[in-house]
């Protein structure tokens, strides 16, 4: 993957924007994925009204998603994620 240059400060989804879809892409599949399986693994809440188990499989898939979506911008992890292509693009910033 090659990085191009872009002037300091340019928002990484304005530098690299197919890396920006890519991501978030990535991180709703896994909050989709996490949320099929509050929905259809685990405790049986069959007992439960429908209203509350949409809203737990909600919370989870927006939990999921948060979570991915902070792993995919944490500064110590952009090493992994640049060798799989979902890195932000951002080698240095100026201080």
């Amino acid at each position: 993957m090659s990085n191009r240059i872009v002037t300091v400060g340019t928002p990484t989804q304005v530098a690299h924007p197919w890396r920006s879809v890519l991501r978030t892409f990535v991180a709703a599949l896994v909050g989709v994925v996490l949320a099929w399986i509050a929905r259809t693994v685990g405790v049986d809440l069959t007992e439960w009204d429908d209203a509350i188990i949409d809203s737990l499989t909600a919370v989870a898939w927006t939990v999921g998603t948060g979570v991915v979506q902070w792993l995919l911008s944490h500064p110590r992890l952009q090493p992994f994620l640049r060798v799989i292509g979902l890195d932000t693009g951002v080698t240095r910033e100026e201080d």
